[in-house]
């Protein structure tokens, strides 16, 4: 354990080295977007690492600036615009609040984003698109039921023992997230910014209601090896983390919640 007082410093800098790490990852393709002329980036998968590693806040602002930094050297990324990190960093937003215990508002997005898509150009012609969603957006109760949710808490602790069903869960809902959010923004964004007419919109929506799922469900379970073998590694090493407790030569151990 470090004996050292840790600058104010530190986070910005760990800020800083996982931006650059999520900004090589977002660069890499994983499947097609909805419109089938850009792609969606395995961003969605390193911004729900980032998310548990550094918090919804230090983790937020890390992923937007990978993501940012992503689109603009590979604008094929940007299938929303500059509107695109947006829904990558609500995934990123979500795996922290789950890390640090504070799940309240997990839910509260997921309906503010679906709503905002039913209101808009496509939910009405698409509503079917959100049945995937509902299942999620269910599950993410559970974190905040008492008697469960503090089970899921405990075994999402940086520890070497993490089970793989809970990261799972812990995963779908923070990938599932980023895509309501990104679909939410997109029905008004490929309407109302990129001009294209609401009936190609609505094909591609419906082309993707059984899609989008499996590409999910693939996402999290990816996010699963890498964060087990994460977790695994650094509950033998020391590493300072904003989410994890540390101990300095003149503090007590601090919690995730108090350090975030």
């Amino acid at each position: 354990m470090t004996e050292f007082s840790r600058s104010g410093a530190y986070p910005w800098a760990l800020t800083g080295i996982f931006a650059a790490v999520h900004l090589v990852i977002t660069l890499i393709p994983f499947s097609l977007s909805v419109s089938g002329t850009g792609v969606i980036s395995f961003g969605m998968i390193s911004a729900s690492i980032v998310g548990y590693l550094l918090g919804p806040f230090f983790g937020t602002v890390s992923v937007l600036i990978g993501s940012y930094l992503g689109i603009f050297i590979n604008p094929e990324i940007a299938v929303l615009g500059l509107t695109t990190p947006i829904a990558t960093a609500a995934g990123a937003l979500a795996a922290g609040l789950m890390r640090v215990r504070k799940p309240i508002f997990i839910p509260i997005i997921y309906i503010a984003a679906m709503i905002l898509y039913l209101v808009g150009p496509i939910g009405p012609q698409v509503p079917e698109l959100l049945w995937f969603h509902v299942i999620v957006f269910i599950l993410s109760l559970l974190f905040l039921v008492p008697q469960i949710s503090g089970r899921l808490f405990d075994e999402l602790d940086m520890k070497k023992a993490i089970t793989a069903r809970v990261l799972f869960l812990f995963a779908l809902v923070a990938v599932t997230l980023d895509q309501i959010v990104g679909s939410a923004i997109g029905s008004y964004y490929l309407v109302f910014v990129a001009g294209i007419d609401v009936s190609t919109v609505t094909t591609w929506f419906v082309a993707v209601i059984f899609i989008y799922p499996v590409e999910r469900i693939l996402g999290a379970i990816i996010v699963v090896f890498i964060l087990k073998a994460l977790v695994e590694s650094l509950s033998t090493a020391y590493f300072d983390l904003p989410t994890i407790p540390f101990k300095t030569a003149s503090s007590e151990e601090l919690t995730p919640q108090e350090v975030d």
